[in-house]
């Protein structure tokens, strides 16, 4: 079958992407056209953090791992990318050693080696210049007794910068861990290992014109309208596993409203959109009502927990009372009809790890009562055992979109029992960087309450819980997720013996202890395991809905004219 015969079968059925490539072609050329109401968080790859933004990486940058690219169970697999194999480790874990692929350029024309890597992760360390992007990197590295400040601050006349990244060779990576780690393969697939020339390095303005490593470079970007993307004519496919590099150009449209990316979308105007959050409800109307349009949408589950945060860094929720108070009051079907619904939105969360990981089970903490609107009379109790009988004011902090829809349900809720709650729309592209992700700003705004979701940075339990609820990862700026500042010793001890087991029935029992503990505190309010709805322009190929992301992998896709 030739690609022009592919190209114009008839569309496939609905959610098919989200099993199979659809429309599979290896045809070259042509613009994928893609839209996004957010601006990119930063193409500093020490500093991106929203999950499409890594996508969006995997087209510009290589990193020492990569994601499969393939859908369905096979895609959660990391794969060699710099490397030419895993790491091997002959110690349980505690070192990690990479061979690297030669001849693999920069778009300037230098060649990447081990130093370049060792340089990006040393980057990571420069927290107070660089924020943003995950440290996991830092706790498993970093020496206690001899912090390491990053490479603008190293006082190393020799260079010799972080000891416990060796570069025997050119082409040689060694990892000495503080602590076994099974999964670091998983960490060398994040795009902070994707090389930085030292020469290049421009610190906190390197975000604005980073060297590629991939298939594509930095054409133009002008922050909150364009990103234009073009071939890097330093890529050369036989050194690269990963990526066909199909499109001539991708082109992202920076910063229409969310309902008007879905109508542009569908009217053919932009391939995809982009930007994780899925269709908004009326898009969802207009998709479900129209077979044809339907037949070109996938709904995948996306292993993303929909929730809101309590900060007890925020009076009155310093009282445990409160934060249980909002548990009871929450109108939990009202709040999954706002994320889309139990057949679009996903289904309703009853605890914080999702359905597929370890440690999830079914049962419920703070039951909403027998129709899922709330239990108004345990909401009262746990007010009146706060003192706080006749409620209290706070504020819920949100975006535009279907977090703000979210926040309207969430303050109707509450209202219902007394507690009075303010919304405040915070910029989506500084939404964590500078507002959630930044506890002064939480104290400072007076954010008691937040609508956020979370999804794995990698598909393990400790991918998705540690960055929530490890005291150890709090971080002061630009890249805390764990918003609540949780840090109880119970739970950071259970996470260290959850991931050094070798017992997967053990460690999912760990893991649901470690999930009833974080309820027992109430900081993360439950509403919905994520189910979005995306849709394809027929004129895109080879899509598939990544099952690292939840989202479509941008990288492997075609255009057919």
């Amino acid at each position: 079958m030739t690609d022009s015969q592919r190209d114009t079968r008839p569309d496939p059925r609905f959610d098919a992407a989200s099993e199979e490539v659809v429309r599979p072609s290896d045809r070259r050329g042509g613009v994928l056209r893609l839209v996004t109401s957010a601006d990119v968080d930063s193409l500093d790859p020490a500093r991106t953090y929203y999950v499409w933004c890594w996508l969006l990486q995997r087209t510009l940058q290589r990193t020492v791992m990569a994601f499969a690219p393939e859908p369905g169970p096979a895609g959660l697999r990391v794969v060699p990318d710099l490397a030419l194999a895993p790491g091997r480790t002959e110690d349980d874990g505690l070192t990690w050693t990479y061979s690297l692929r030669r001849g693999v350029r920069f778009e300037d024309g230098t060649e990447v080696t081990a130093h370049e890597v060792k340089y990006a992760v040393e980057r990571v360390f420069a927290q107070d210049v660089l924020p943003g992007g995950p440290t996991y990197l830092v706790g498993l590295l970093d020496d206690p007794a001899d912090r390491y400040p990053g490479p603008y601050r190293d006082p190393a006349p020799d260079r010799l910068g972080l000891r416990s990244v060796q570069t025997p060779d050119p082409y040689t990576l060694v990892f000495r861990l503080r602590r076994p780690f099974a999964d670091f393969d998983y960490l060398m697939a994040q795009p902070v290992t994707a090389p930085v020339p030292r020469h290049a390095d421009t610190g906190a303005d390197y975000g604005l014109g980073p060297l590629a490593t991939g298939p594509y470079r930095i054409g133009e970007y002008r922050r909150g309208e364009l990103l234009r993307l073009e071939r890097n004519p330093c890529w050369e496919r036989a050194t690269d596993p990963v990526r066909p590099a199909l499109p001539d150009r991708i082109e992202v449209t920076i910063g229409p409203g969310p309902d008007e990316v879905d109508a542009r979308v569908l009217s053919g105007e932009f391939d995809i959109n982009l930007e994780g959050r899925g269709f908004q409800s009326a898009g969802q109307r207009r998709l479900a009502a129209d077979p044809r349009l339907l037949a070109r949408a996938d709904n995948p589950v996306t292993n993303f927990l929909q929730y809101v945060t309590i900060q007890p860094q925020v009076p009155p929720f310093d009282n445990v009372h409160c934060r249980r108070a909002v548990h009871y009051a929450a109108d939990r079907i009202a709040l999954l009809e706002a994320r889309g619904g139990s057949v679009l939105g996903g289904e309703l969360a009853s605890g914080v790890i999702p359905p597929g990981m370890p440690g999830h089970h079914p049962g419920e903490r703070y039951p909403a009562g027998p129709d899922g609107r709330g239990d108004l009379a345990l909401a009262r109790k746990e007010l009146a055992a706060a003192g706080l009988p006749d409620g209290f004011d706070t504020v819920i902090a949100t975006q535009r979109g279907k977090f703000r829809v979210v926040a309207e349900v969430l303050a109707r809720s509450l209202a219902r029992v007394g507690i009075r709650a303010r919304i405040e729309e915070l910029d989506v592209s500084g939404y964590y960087r500078v507002g959630l992700g930044r506890p002064a700003t939480v104290r400072e705004r007076g954010l008691g309450l937040a609508v956020t979701d979370w999804g794995p940075d990698y598909p393990t339990a400790y991918g998705f819980l540690a960055p929530l609820v490890d005291g150890r990862l709090i971080k002061p700026e630009g890249s805390n997720h764990n918003f609540a500042e949780l840090d109880d010793p119970q739970v950071n001890a259970l996470i260290d013996a959850a991931q050094a087991s070798t017992d997967p029935r053990r460690g999912a029992d760990l893991w649901q202890q470690i999930g009833d503990l974080v309820m027992e505190h109430a900081v993360i309010l439950p509403m919905v395991y994520d189910r979005t709805l995306h849709y394809r322009n027929p004129r895109v190929t080879n899509v598939f809905v990544h099952p690292a992301f939840g989202l479509y992998d941008i990288q492997a896709m075609g255009v057919t004219q």
